[in-house]
C-alpha cells in the first residue's frame, strides 16, 4: 500500500520553538494530509529524555509559572534551524 501510494505525503520538518520562559525547544514538525481534500495534521513531537523534552514537561506541570509569577503573555515564535 505504501508504495502505490494510495496514502497522502508525508511531510517533516525540524522547528524550533522559543519560549520566554525555556528557551528554544527544538521539535520535529510532521505534516499529514488527508488525500482528495485540504485536511492537514500537524504533530509537533520531541525525543524522549531530550532536553527539550524536559522543558515541555516543565511547562506541563508548572503552566509555565516560576516561583517569580506568571510567565508572559503572547505566541511563542517559529524558526527553522
Amino acid at each position: 500500500m505504501w508504495d502505490e501510494g494510495t496514502v497522502g505525503p508525508h511531510v517533516s520538518a525540524r522547528k524550533t520553538v522559543v519560549h520566554p520562559q525555556v528557551g528554544e525547544v527544538i521539535c520535529d514538525c510532521d505534516v499529514l494530509t488527508v488525500p482528495g481534500c485540504d485536511i492537514r495534521l500537524v504533530v509537533y513531537t520531541v525525543a524522549a529524555g531530550s532536553a527539550d523534552a524536559e522543558k515541555l514537561e516543565f511547562l506541563r506541570v508548572t503552566g509555565g509559572v516560576h516561583a517569580d509569577g506568571p510567565a508572559p503573555s503572547g505566541p511563542g515564535l517559529f524558526s527553522t534551524p
